[in-house]
């Protein structure tokens, strides 16, 4: 179910269980081209945490102040909570919070996920109000998980007037069995991002939960970036930014003075494992981490202008 979270209609979402949209942008304003500069951002809010996920007002206020102060066009945000999105409605006038909770895989199968608090977890995205989204182009790919606490899933908002999609994925940790898992979601990600949103420009922030090299990372990473990429994206968060090789002037540097592309700096303690892939026609013109104290991951931000890199996409 999509329902606005205001005055009574917010009961009904929170009892209904299904996703929910905090906002009030009908996709009727006047739209324009989406051509231009913004900031774009992921977090995971470790909601699912005992170390953070028992915590209550403090983790949305102070994230809420971050998105006042970099004014996002959308942020990506993972282990979230259901109270900790409402807080950030009313916290973040012109934005709309969309939350997909999801359900327990391998203990308590089927049922509602839960936060380190009573309340429900899930993914969310947070974007501007008046870019037109509407909350009749929301979609939420489940990603095939086969191990794993949750069955994991990517939710994403569409802008049909601008042909722009903004969505946010958790992709299944561990080795082994979760690894196989694993590899069959960001094969999802993947078919989905090129097959049913052929045409728009893509935005997607996620926790991979994998380095930049691995297999699984293959499949998101355009081709250029070597390495056994075989994905159709540019990474914003790369040491690299806009460039899917590093530049090399006059190669007089000794190699090991370069970043290689497919690098970064670590997002959480196992390492980069938190990510923005956008379409290869999207400008990344710089990145950024930010700490926060109430999470375990880093936040990740990249400023972008969209129509101004390299045109078209690769399947």
């Amino acid at each position: 179910m999509i329902a606005p979270l205001s005055g009574l209609v917010a009961a009904a979402a929170l009892v209904g269980g299904g996703l929910l949209l905090a906002g009030s942008d009908s996709g009727t304003r006047p739209v324009q081209s989406a051509r231009g500069s913004y900031v774009v951002g992921q977090f995971n809010m470790a909601g699912g945490t005992t170390e953070h996920g028992g915590k209550h007002n403090e983790a949305p206020d102070a994230f809420a102040e971050d998105v006042k102060d970099r004014k996002p066009l959308f942020v990506a945000m993972q282990e979230s909570c259901r109270d900790w999105d409402e807080r950030l409605e009313d916290r973040l006038p012109g934005y709309t919070v969309l939350f997909s909770p999801v359900r327990n895989l391998e203990r308590n199968r089927g049922t509602p996920a839960r936060c380190h608090h009573p309340t429900d977890f899930g993914n969310t995205i947070v974007f501007r109000d008046g870019l037109g989204f509407s909350e009749n182009d929301t979609d939420v790919h489940q990603l095939g998980s086969t191990d794993g606490d949750e069955y994991r899933e990517m939710v994403c908002a569409r802008s049909e007037p601008r042909k722009l999609v903004v969505c946010s994925a958790h992709l299944t940790p561990g080795e082994g069995k979760y690894l196989a898992s694993r590899e069959r979601e960001v094969a999802k990600v993947q078919r989905v991002l090129t097959d049913r949103y052929d045409g728009y420009t893509v935005l997607l922030g996620g926790d991979i939960n994998d380095l930049p090299l691995s297999g699984v990372l293959d499949r998101l990473y355009d081709r250029d970036y070597g390495n056994g990429a075989r994905g159709a994206f540019k990474e914003a968060g790369s040491p690299c930014t806009d460039a899917m090789k590093p530049e090399r002037r006059a190669a007089e540097l000794p190699r090991t003075r370069y970043a290689p592309c497919r690098s970064g700096e670590p997002t959480h303690s196992k390492g980069k494992i938190d990510y923005i892939f956008v379409s290869p026609s999207v400008r990344v013109e710089s990145n950024s981490l930010g700490f926060s104290e109430h999470s375990d991951h880093k936040q990740l931000w990249a400023k972008i202008r969209i129509g101004g890199g390299r045109s078209g996409a690769r399947g």
